[in-house]
């Protein structure tokens, strides 16, 4: 489900900034004050730089027996092994027996669940399965949507895709700046597909994929969640899936793992007109303020397996990685000016601003963007006087967000050309 910006109006306000012109009020230090250093060369790194890969098994760990986990040993294993033989189900995939062990049926569907869950580079199996029984084993039949030549095809696709955007990733980024680098390039490549039903999931299927995210740039939530997942294991980081509901619609999302505690991500509800920060690793106490966790346990496709805490926002996005605001002065000017100038040379969407805690909040707000000094269009201001004429913003089509709770501000970037 897309996050609608009218149903959560008073968290968020979008501005339409005016174009009055600032009275300088001080002198700054000339434009050379502004240099930052240029981007990458967007070379795929290796070696010390590449970023050690990981298996995203956290819903493995939480299956109940060593039963359980053979089998999903053995869906792992055939799920490349795509037939020729269809039905109405799809291509058949390599039966996966487990001949010595008898499963029940909560059992087998929490296996099939947690294969589906921790997999998100397995994009082409149906969510169609079939099991049998015998009296001494268990036998789970999947389906592939596409043939085997298709499959390698549409790997080959997404693999050109997770290594460009893996140019972006070093080992040297902490985890918070590569999760960071994978939520921007995922939410550049993709947008919500709002034409996509609950009725057609079967027909347009690759809009709940990682590939559907990445490749064909269209996604719901079920994209989203699983290419970030994707992406987080290829840099390293652990990530996992969450089920639930927001809004009265079912809607997934991302358990993030960050330096040892994990936060909850909501990739979908952050990827709008304005790119909010504001479920960038956060706590289950904020997310359930508009998200509904689904229970751990049972059989259904919209619960949940055992889920980690989530009571930290130490690597909170606004805390962390946006420009920290402290005061309206000199200082502060020149830090969000800079954020500015390399925000421009990289053609970002966006700047995220985080407004000390010590500083009345809604105040500091209307003297950054609504009343006289206008603050931050001095900031765009001194930036464009550092950028070539090609990269200089536009300050009267920005627009910006907030979200008071967390201190933070989102500001969508416009530019002149």
């Amino acid at each position: 489900m897309k996050k609608s910006i009218r149903l959560i109006a008073t968290l968020l306000i979008f501005v339409l900034f005016s174009g009055c012109t600032l009275p300088w009020d001080d002198s700054l230090p000339g434009s050379s004050a502004l240099v930052v250093s240029p981007a990458s060369s967007g070379t795929l790194p290796t070696g010390k730089d590449a970023c050690t890969a990981v298996e995203q098994r956290g819903d493995y760990q939480s299956l109940p027996n060593s039963r359980c986990r053979q089998m999903y040993d053995k869906l792992l294993s055939c799920a490349q092994q795509i037939t020729g033989k269809k039905n109405e189900n799809g291509y058949l995939i390599k039966t996966a027996n487990l001949l010595t062990a008898k499963l029940s049926d909560e059992e087998t569907k929490r296996t099939v669940m947690a294969f589906f869950n921790d997999n998100p580079q397995i994009f082409w199996i149906s969510n169609q399965y079939t099991y049998t029984f015998t009296l001494t084993g268990t036998s789970v039949q999947l389906y592939s949507r596409v043939t085997a030549q298709e499959r390698e095809s549409l790997q080959k696709k997404l693999d050109s895709i997770v290594n460009q955007i893996m140019k972006g990733v070093t080992r040297q980024q902490s985890e918070l700046e590569r999760e960071a680098t994978i939520f921007n390039a995922l939410a550049d490549r993709c947008t919500y597909d709002n034409a996509v039903s609950a009725d057609s999931k079967q027909q347009d299927w690759q809009p709940y994929t990682a590939y559907g995210a990445l490749v064909k740039g269209k996604a719901v939530c079920d994209g989203y969640s699983r290419a970030m997942q994707l992406l987080c294991g290829k840099a390293g980081v652990q990530c996992r899936l969450v089920n639930g509901s927001a809004k009265g619609a079912a809607h997934i999302w991302n358990l993030v793992r960050i330096d040892g505690k994990w936060y909850h991500f909501d990739a979908t509800w952050m990827d709008n007109n304005v790119r909010i920060y504001d479920y960038f690793n956060v706590t289950a106490a904020i997310i359930q303020k508009d998200h509904k966790i689904s229970p751990v346990g049972g059989d259904s496709s919209d619960c949940n397996f055992s889920l980690p805490a989530a009571d930290s926002m130490e690597a909170n996005y606004y805390r962390k990685l946006a420009v920290q605001v402290s005061a309206l002065d000199r200082a502060n000017r020149l830090r969000i000016a800079r954020a500015l100038v390399k925000a421009a040379q990289q053609k970002s969407t966006s700047i995220a601003l985080h407004i000390d805690v010590n500083l009345p909040y809604n105040s500091t707000l209307n003297q950054l963007f609504n009343g006289q000094p206008y603050f931050f269009q001095s900031c765009v201001q001194y930036a464009n006087s550092a950028l070539p004429e090609k990269e200089r913003l536009s300050y009267a089509a920005m627009q910006y967000s907030t979200v008071a709770a967390q201190g933070g501000v989102s500001v969508r970037l416009a530019y002149v050309n």
